[in-house]
């Protein structure tokens, strides 16, 4: 409202500032065309001599009117004395003369006007009227501009009680939302702009919500998964500080506790991972690399792991040379093959391929597996979200056997910030296809 009135306020002055210049030529000009037609009339009926007109001093037709001559031989008679030799040899010629003068220690505004049979007729009014005029005229559009102030004040207010209102209800609904809540509701307004607005936030509240909803069922299963290996650890830690633990059982029981305290040290590892992909202190290490000398390695690194799980891990790449970082691109190949090995059943082939073209280079990792469904292809980088749905279905993308349902969402962050995309799809071997671009 304040801004509003501010606004109209700012206009009317603006207004005034531009109309006063302009009104005292105007006022002007308003006297001095009845004036210039009265003397283009005289000076076509009225003649030099005779008993319509006299050559004496100056005669006034009206109170505020002054008449003046310019005879034949140049001599003048009344306020024709006031106009310049210029000006009289302008009229001599037939020219028409429009000027200011003092006549009688008093401001005149004059028209002068050639005679038909020679000479010139010389019409004078007080220049007071003018000034009267316009103050009369400046009293007129000062009130106006100050109905008009009124009028525009009246429709600040309007406007402001119309959209300023919603505004500030939108507003504290935002703040609400910042605070932690969820679940606003906005009624209509009427007004579409406001109306998009508070659209635009419930949309936002809803997409908090669902984001929300999607990072506390992550951390439930993350205190899950914690949860069983540290049970275990105490368990045998227990046994052992009680001495119940039989001295030929030690070594296996030792085992079993390094076992479970390596996956959750995994666990935190990936989790650690995850965090520092979207910290501003996550580095790169861009240079040349070889492509198809890091794939040859990663299968290398991965062809015993494959062959004690009974699958198949054939490897073909193009060498070709693109500016990246070496050591997150394997550790990308390394989460994808990690997800395909667990998911395969013994028979299973697994792909990994690399292609180029002009634009960019090709990555892919395949395999014949279980594969996901367009559900899970959905949700398929969203951390936990296949671990959660297939948690103890073995066999199943994300299930309980050694996965945490965090490796994929570690290859799209990787991959994201490698400057490429990922995607999933349904490979040609019948399970998953992850392809990854990444340009050159």
């Amino acid at each position: 409202m304040v801004a509003m009135g501010g606004v109209a306020l700012l206009t009317a002055l603006l207004a005034g500032l531009l109309t006063a210049p302009l009104l005292g030529s105007a006022t002007e000009d308003a006297v001095r065309e009845p004036l210039s037609r009265q003397a283009d009339f005289l000076a076509r009926v009225v003649p030099v001599t005779g008993p319509g007109f006299s050559r004496g001093p100056a005669a006034a037709f009206r109170a505020e009117l002054s008449v003046g001559l310019v005879d034949t031989d140049g001599s003048t008679t009344g306020v024709a004395a006031v106009l310049t030799s210029a000006e009289r040899a302008a009229l001599t010629a037939g020219q028409p003369v429009s000027t200011d003068g003092v006549f009688e220690g008093e401001s005149v505004v004059i028209e002068a006007r050639a005679l038909r049979d020679g000479g010139a007729l010389v019409l004078a009014t007080d220049a007071a009227f003018v000034d009267e005029a316009s103050a009369t005229l400046r009293r007129r559009v000062l009130l106006a501009i100050t109905l008009g102030l009124l009028a525009a004040l009246g429709v600040a207010w309007f406007v402001a009680s119309r959209v300023g209102r919603p505004l500030t209800s939108t507003a504290e609904a935002a703040r609400r939302l910042a605070a932690g809540e969820r679940g606003i509701t906005l009624a209509p307004t009427g007004t579409s702009e406001v109306d998009d607005v508070a659209a635009a936030l419930t949309a936002l509240d809803q997409a908090l919500s669902r984001s929300e909803g999607r990072q506390r069922d992550f951390l439930l299963s993350v205190s899950h998964e914690l949860r069983t290996p540290l049970t275990a650890v105490r368990g045998y830690a227990e046994a052992l500080a009680d001495g119940v633990v039989p001295p030929d059982e030690v070594g296996d029981v030792a085992t079993t506790m390094r076992a479970e305290a390596d996956r959750m040290a995994g666990y935190v590892e990936d989790l650690l991972a995850l965090a520092r992909l979207q910290a501003d202190d996550f580095s790169l290490h861009v240079g040349a690399v070889d492509v198809g000398e890091v794939l040859a390695a990663t299968h290398r690194a991965w062809s015993d792991r494959a062959g004690r799980a009974g699958l198949a891990l054939v490897t073909h790449a193009v060498p070709v040379v693109l500016d990246t970082d070496g050591e997150r691109l394997r550790q990308v190949l390394d989460a994808l093959l990690d997800n395909a090995v667990r998911v395969c059943s013994p028979g299973d082939r697994v792909a990994l391929e690399a292609s180029a073209t002009a634009a960019a280079v090709r990555v892919e990792v395949r395999d014949s597996g279980p594969g996901l469904t367009e559900d899970d292809a959905r949700v398929a980088f969203v951390p936990g979200a296949l671990h959660e749905r297939y948690a103890g279905q073995p066999g199943q993308p994300g299930q309980d056997r050694g996965g945490q349902g965090v490796g994929l969402a570690l290859a799209a962050r990787l991959v994201d910030r490698l400057g490429g995309t990922i995607a999933v799809s349904r490979a040609p071997e019948g399970g998953a296809a992850f392809v990854i671009d990444l340009p050159r």
